[in-house]
């Protein structure tokens, strides 16, 4: 979907730099830095999604 950017963007919340991403799966619990590349995100998910041998 494309839409229209708004001219100003809102200020990041400085309390939002102090959280964490978590995955959760099953009894698994990642914690990544907000920082994390959303590929790296990806790759997590969809080994955590992978059935084992």
């Amino acid at each position: 979907m494309v839409c229209d950017v708004p001219e100003e963007q809102p200020e990041p919340d400085i309390a939002a730099s102090d959280e964490v991403i978590r995955i959760v799966s099953g009894e698994v619990r990642i914690e990544l830095a907000p920082g994390t590349p959303a590929a790296r995100i990806a790759e997590i998910v969809h080994a955590l999604g992978a059935t084992p041998c």
